[in-house]
């Protein structure tokens, strides 16, 4: 079971990975990038590692869903024309990738690591969760004020974007255009 976990987790991580990357808008981009985290969460649940998955999802999920926030507010609209990628560029990310992430297949697949047995961990968990639920309360709620004060400044920033000028000249050139139409009409 603990091997299923893992292979699941892995598959959620690479596969969210891939798609933050390969992702054209930024919203599925971020998406993609929330899917990666969880399934990086999901590996240390059968490494005995429950409390830094919780950990995990609840720190880096929240602000995946903060930057989710700021993508939605500061970015421009969605349906204004992107501009097209350089395939060249991407091949040498995919290139770039390749050449710092063989290594790590490479070790993996010659030097495979010992199985351990069952981890005394629930000792040490249970203090941490102890520890960050009385001894460090004051931090966590300082946290969620400054990500608060990050979507109040993310609102307030995005109410302030200059509007797009083309979309000005093209709806006044419609209302030109049909202001003529019906002077013509009227006569």
């Amino acid at each position: 079971m603990d091997t299923f976990l893992f292979i699941t987790g892995a598959m959620l991580a690479l596969g969210g990975a891939l798609i933050a990357v390969a992702a054209r808008h930024l919203f599925r981009a971020a998406l993609g990038l929330s899917v990666a985290l969880a399934g990086t969460a999901g590996l240390f649940v059968p490494l005995s590692g429950e409390f830094i998955s919780v950990v995990q999802i609840l720190v880096y999920l929240g602000a995946v869903a903060i930057a989710v926030v700021f993508i939605l507010m500061l970015s421009p609209p969605f349906y204004l024309q992107r501009p097209k990628r350089n395939k060249w560029k991407v091949l040498a990310a995919a290139l770039v990738a390749l050449v710092f992430t063989s290594p790590l297949y490479i070790t993996t697949l010659l030097w495979p690591q010992p199985s351990r047995g069952p981890s005394e961990s629930v000792d040490t968990t249970a203090k941490i969760g102890h520890a960050f639920l009385k001894d460090y309360v004051f931090p966590f709620e300082i946290i969620s004020i400054v990500l608060t004060i990050a979507i109040i400044g993310a609102i307030v920033i995005a109410r302030d974007l200059p509007s797009d000028k083309r979309l000005e000249r093209a709806a006044q050139a419609r209302k030109l255009a049909d202001d003529e139409n019906s002077v013509e009409a009227a006569s």
